[in-house]
């Protein structure tokens, strides 16, 4: 068995939406916008029921590799994310 590491520049977005932003893996989709200045710290104050949306709205994140070539040779791949603590599709 081969394994190829995915540690990297991930991207993500809200669904449905053009703007791919830079994130960081593993993490959330929290810290990514709070990073980025887009939300209030949910922690301090009232602000948790100001970021009450991004609980509800649906991410995606994304990251381009190039596989191995020990990993083409073989017949089936498994992408494995031990990390994922919600729903995934």
């Amino acid at each position: 068995m081969h394994s190829q590491s995915l540690t990297g520049k991930w991207q993500f977005r809200q669904a449905g939406t053009d703007e791919w932003m830079p994130a960081t893996v593993p993490g959330g989709v929290h810290t990514d916008l709070l990073a980025l200045g887009l939300i209030p710290d949910p922690f301090v104050a009232e602000n948790e029921h100001e970021v009450m949306w991004v609980a509800e709205a649906d991410w995606e994140y994304r990251r381009a590799f190039i596989p191995g070539a020990d990993l083409l040779t073989e017949e089936r791949a498994f992408l494995v994310a031990d990390g994922l603590d919600t729903l995934a599709e």
